[in-house]
């Protein structure tokens, strides 16, 4: 089949998927500069109260934020008057590298060491607070655990959702990266956000992604389209490679091999793990308050009071997470304020 035919179908598929499209629109947004040279924007949901960042997982974007108010934590949050900045994250659409190999090398380290202090002081220097809270979600929330090991200070409460400080349970997935070393090598992206939406335009909530990640009956299908078709962005292999290495290591480490979190600050922190999580056991999740001396651990399963079991995503994007799990969040913030 000749590839202008194939890629004409893939459009054609795509396009016809039953999906939504963002509605939200930030009150305004702010311009970072990183002191390797990146340049990114911070959307802005302005309110009166203390400021909150909302920090995306690996692979996706700002978009698991504040995709549409309906599954919004963005949202729900500048409702009762928080003051809420999404940064997007070096190698997303809303990031300007300094060359074409800067964008093809990217690690985890990049982010925790020059995009987070450049975004901490951007947000600090437009609101004129010393802190801001922290709600991360996947690597969002390590990149929370590597900024209170270098700037706790800056920090007044932290929440992250499926995010392993340690890997003291693996799973099978997880085990097999081991045996891929030779798809993680080089630098490069993963085409992963166009076989996303390929894989949900013709599958649907059946498509193997959204069973890996999250719970399909949590998940509006009209919805859960559209995010597939936006919320996503490609992957470096060399981040790719680097995460690969924790399953190894058994903790997060920087891309020499030494652990990036060893004794953990005493700043209010709330771990939120997903009992049906195939991505990250909640057992890892529950690993981090190890670590933190000041940590609460909560699970989000029915067998703790929740309406459902959770899976990666939808403890942030299901149908149910305003209901339940947003709450959680909310009533932790409000009682960690900063000093």
């Amino acid at each position: 089949m000749r590839r202008p035919l194939v890629i004409g179908m893939l459009a054609f598929t795509v396009g016809c998927a039953r999906h939504l499209d963002p509605s939200m629109v930030p009150s305004s947004s702010v311009t970072y500069t990183t002191d390797d040279g990146w340049t990114g924007q911070i959307r802005h949901y302005a309110a009166d109260g203390p400021p909150v960042l909302l920090v995306h997982g690996m692979g996706a974007n700002h978009y698991n934020w504040d995709f549409r108010p309906e599954v919004s934590l963005a949202a729900w949050l500048q409702e009762r008057g928080y003051d809420v900045w999404i940064p997007a994250l070096r190698g997303d659409q809303d990031t300007v590298a300094p060359s074409r190999r800067a964008r093809r090398s990217i690690t985890f380290d990049d982010l925790a060491v020059h995009d987070v202090p450049a975004i901490l002081d951007t947000v600090r220097g437009v609101t004129g607070d010393a802190q801001v809270s922290w709600v991360g979600h996947s690597m969002g929330g390590m990149l929370l655990y590597t900024t209170l090991a270098q700037w706790p200070d800056r920090i007044a409460a932290g929440v992250t959702i499926g995010s392993p400080a340690t890997f003291p349970d693996t799973l099978w997935e997880h085990r097999a990266l081991g045996h891929v070393g030779w798809a993680l090598a080089g630098r490069g992206r993963f085409p992963g956000a166009v076989l996303a939406r390929w894989s949900s335009a013709m599958f649907g909530l059946k498509t193997p992604l959204f069973g890996l990640i999250a719970d399909r009956e949590n998940l509006d299908v009209p919805v859960a389209n559209g995010l597939a078709r936006v919320a996503l962005t490609d992957l470096s292999r060399p981040m790719a490679r680097q995460a690969a290495s924790w399953m190894k290591a058994g903790t997060i480490t920087r891309v020499d091999g030494s652990a990036w979190v060893e004794h953990g600050a005493d700043v209010p922190l709330l771990a939120i793990g997903a009992s049906h999580d195939k991505v990250v056991p909640p057992a890892n999740v529950e690993a981090t308050c190890v670590l933190f001396p000041a940590c609460d651990y909560v699970l989000a399963g029915t067998a703790t009071g929740f309406s459902r079991d959770y899976g990666h995503v939808d403890a942030v994007l299901g149908t149910t997470a305003p209901l339940e799990v947003y709450p959680l969040i909310g009533a932790f913030l409000d009682a960690h304020p900063a000093q």
